[in-house]
């Protein structure tokens, strides 16, 4: 009686092969569209017109000669530029004589949807000596406008923004800070110095307490 070919033993371990390769074509898709989703994929540059985020040399801090730069209390923040949703540049040092505080974000971070609008709150409340640099980690512009528009201010108003809506493309000033997590925290004195760093959610209380430190 003639062999049965679809009980041979090599067409049997065939059809186990292509099943696990097609399985493993169906993780990979979905893993990239996953990452695509998290803006790990795809136009990482922002979009038209924005440029990556540069780090710069960092001048000295009036009256405190000797201080080390880093992303710790103590030390200088390094200067850096980057651009807003409209293609400008900024400089950290364009800051100068204010409070800075630089909130690294992302549309697929829960935590950063619940502080941005007490960030907002905070600038609100001190708009002559505190400046806010939100920086939206590698994610293209029309996801990072469209996530600010969406969102909720404090007062019920649709759609929150701050005087620095930058864009970090390819995480340069996210690793610089050396970020952990999300959402990033940094608050800078007057002079340039980083006062306070907080990686994860923080409050409104919290936000106050810290710029009234970095304000003394």
């Amino acid at each position: 009686m003639a062999e049965s070919w679809t009980a041979h033993p090599r067409v049997v371990d065939l059809k186990r092969r292509l099943k696990a390769l097609a399985g493993l074509v169906v993780i990979v898709g979905s893993a990239m569209l996953v990452l695509a989703f998290l803006g790990v994929l795809g136009n990482q540059a922002g979009g038209e017109g924005i440029e990556d985020a540069l780090l710069l040399d960092t001048s000295p801090a009036p009256g405190r000669p000797g201080l080390d730069v880093g992303p710790k209390a103590g030390k200088l923040a390094r200067n850096f530029e980057v651009s807003d949703f409209d293609g400008n540049r900024h400089r950290l040092e364009d800051f100068r004589g204010d409070v800075v505080y630089v909130t690294f974000w992302a549309s697929w971070c829960g935590p950063c949807k619940r502080e941005l609008p007490d960030i907002q709150e905070l600038q609100g409340r001190h708009p002559d000596d505190l400046v806010v640099i939100a920086l939206n980690r590698a994610e293209p512009l029309g996801r990072a406008q469209a996530f600010l528009d969406d969102l909720t201010s404090s007062d019920g108003e649709r759609g929150i923004t701050f005087p620095v809506n930058g864009l970090d493309p390819d995480d340069t000033l996210y690793d610089e800070f050396r970020g952990l997590g999300m959402p990033v925290s940094v608050f800078i004195d007057p002079d340039g110095v980083v006062t306070q760093v907080h990686n994860g959610l923080i409050t409104l209380e919290q936000m106050e307490e810290a710029f009234a430190e970095a304000n003394a």
